[in-house]
């Protein structure tokens, strides 16, 4: 059997010192390191194994292929061996500065993008992907087939715990199966967590008792670590159904922090992502981040809308799906798409499926009847089909 390795491709472009070396260069720094001494004739660079003799060879990874790209670009492929990582302490937050770390601040690459991870077994059995995945998250919501239903609650608007209730009532009565907080919204002084939390679940249970099924309410629980367990407490102690995380405020490994130690349904958000994945110089597919949310746990993942767009972004789009649906030793990950209306359903419906979130958003508080109206509308979009 042979060992472990973690794969990462990039697309590169090097100045300074030559593709083939700066190649290498590159792989030394993610292993076992290099040494650079700032001189007035410039930066002088080497391995650390060239000039170092106790240097274990089994930390060294490998290039695994270099591809000439037409624009001048490199398709780069390494190897790095998983035994340089220990799962139970430092695990994928320790796997990060190795690959998307010098990468994107050594002076001989100009540009570089990450493009593809991909992780041995010993990744996906230590870290165990979404807690209920597709079948779960059905079961418990009591939803049999079809699309999923939900909205956002925006507090930050100027709602009260009260009116925060009120609203949530009006999209449980007009049958909607889900709803989570804003992305901004965590604790503001007019809506505090606890207080917010508990109104709308004492609201959801007296509609459950009176309907037979109860809203999944997702509270944003995106704090500093040191307050993140709190936070979470005291939604789900507070009624919360479910828990939202901000990644790419958090720090990725808050997923499966969430995933460990509460047995909440967890709803990841995507705000702040354009800042890693869409840079002109350095940045990181998306894809990229969308196997690491299935991985750490989530069982909602944002996948982004594709109406208006060009039929690259769609492409896109497709594989983020194929990445929270194909099979794999964990389950599958909902995705999810806002944006959505009477004048997108039924293309949207075409193109994402039934296993989708779609999330609408504020035109929907203002009464029951009218939320309960639009909601029938965007049903009966793909119902014609």
């Amino acid at each position: 059997m042979g060992k472990e390795c973690i794969k990462v491709t990039y697309e590169l472009t090097t100045q300074l010192e030559t593709p083939q070396r700066s190649v290498e260069l590159l792989l030394a720094e993610m292993t076992s390191g290099i040494q650079y001494v700032a001189t007035p004739g410039g930066v002088k660079m080497g391995r650390v194994s060239d000039s170092v003799p106790f240097v274990d060879d089994s930390v060294n990874g490998e290039v695994l292929s270099v591809e000439h790209q037409d624009e001048g670009s490199l398709l780069v492929t390494y190897s790095i061996p998983a035994s340089n990582f220990d799962m139970g302490l430092g695990g994928l937050t320790n796997l990060w500065p190795v690959v998307a770390g010098e990468v994107f601040n050594f002076h001989f690459i100009r540009k570089s993008k990450l493009l593809e991870l991909e992780l041995p077994p010993s990744f996906e059995s230590y870290y165990k992907g979404p807690r209920f995945g597709t079948a779960g998250m059905r079961a418990l919501l009591k939803r049999e087939d079809g699309p999923v239903f939900g909205a956002i609650i925006k507090p930050n608007l100027g709602l009260t715990p009260e009116k925060t209730a009120d609203v949530t009532a009006i999209l449980a009565k007009a049958g909607f199966d889900f709803v989570k907080d804003d992305e901004i919204s965590v604790s503001p002084r007019l809506c505090p967590l606890k207080e917010r939390v508990s109104l709308v679940a004492r609201t959801l249970d007296d509609l459950a008792q009176q309907t037979g099924k109860k809203m999944l309410f997702a509270a944003n629980v995106t704090s500093d670590f040191a307050t993140l367990g709190k936070a979470a407490r005291t939604a789900l102690q507070a009624g919360a159904g479910g828990l939202m995380i901000d990644p790419f405020c958090a720090g990725f490994s808050s997923i499966d922090f969430l995933r460990r130690n509460f047995g909440a349904p967890i709803y990841v958000h995507r705000v702040g992502y354009g800042l890693f994945c869409l840079g002109p110089t350095y940045s990181i597919s998306y894809e990229v981040f969308t196997k690491l949310f299935r991985l750490l746990g989530a069982d909602f993942s944002h996948v982004g809308g594709i109406w208006g767009k060009s039929q690259a972004a769609r492409k896109k789009t497709n594989a983020y799906l194929d990445i929270l649906r194909q099979k794999a030793s964990v389950p599958e990950t909902w995705p999810v798409v806002t944006g959505i209306s009477l004048e997108n359903m039924a293309e949207y419906h075409a193109f994402y499926g039934d296993d989708t979130m779609f999330m609408d958003h504020i035109d929907i508080y203002n009464d029951e009847e009218s939320s309960k109206k639009k909601l029938m509308d965007l049903k009966n979009t793909f119902a014609q089909e």
